[in-house]
């Protein structure tokens, strides 16, 4: 029997062991004055804050979207339910600004399912 693969939390300790930077390293340059918080975050214990998921960004140019597959497919999977949640509560609205919000779903439905055709019936 074939053993499927995990599912990958980061690519942070797998990026700063490419580059040959220690945990301590990291953490320096990142601006943190301890290592510790910067391994709870390699190893998953730890959502990475904002800043420390654009500061990844900075110094290897990966997106925080592809470095915390993870965390990106959590805040995806809860932000798209609340899309759906306001796209069909303006399924009956005529007024130009319920049209517009309705676009702005429509438009975030279409990118996280790669479709290129308008979302209908949603």
């Amino acid at each position: 029997m074939k053993k499927e693969k995990p599912n990958v939390l980061c690519y942070l300790r797998t990026q700063r062991r490419v580059w040959g930077l220690t945990v301590k390293e990291l953490a320096t340059l990142i601006g943190f004055r301890s290592a510790s918080h910067m391994s709870r975050v390699e190893h998953g214990k730890r959502t990475p804050k904002v800043e420390v998921a654009l500061a990844c960004q900075v110094i290897f140019g990966i997106p925080p979207s592809a470095m915390f597959p993870h965390v990106y497919t959590l805040v995806e999977d809860k932000v798209m339910w609340n899309i759906c949640q306001l796209h069909s509560a303006l399924e009956k609205t005529t007024s130009p600004s319920g049209l517009r919000k309705r676009e702005l779903c429509e438009a975030a439905l279409q990118r996280a399912t790669g479709d290129a055709h308008p979302v209908e019936g949603v």
